[in-house]
């Protein structure tokens, strides 16, 4: 019967650093798809009243979702850095 591999406690912290980060990265992403998605569809459902054209409003979401997924990135790499920090 094979043996359980152990893991450092140091190499565990890593682990339980890594997946939080992760956690918190994704927590900003889902957040801010899901405000983009709101924001969105009053917009949609506002230019749809009002006969406009949609394409600014469509191109504002992607830019909206870029900067998302640039902040949930930069929020997994702070908390990875700040754990770091002893």
């Amino acid at each position: 019967m094979p043996r359980p591999v152990m893991f450092s406690s140091r190499l565990e912290q890593r682990r339980k650093v890594r997946r939080f980060a992760l956690l918190i990265g994704v927590t900003v992403l889902a957040t801010g798809i899901a405000l983009i998605a709101v924001v969105a569809v009053q917009g949609f459902d506002f230019l749809g009243v009002a006969d406009a054209d949609r394409m600014p409003l469509g191109l504002a979401v992607l830019a909206a979702f870029a900067c998302v997924l640039v902040l949930s990135f930069f929020a997994y790499l702070a908390v990875r850095l700040f754990s770091r920090i002893d």
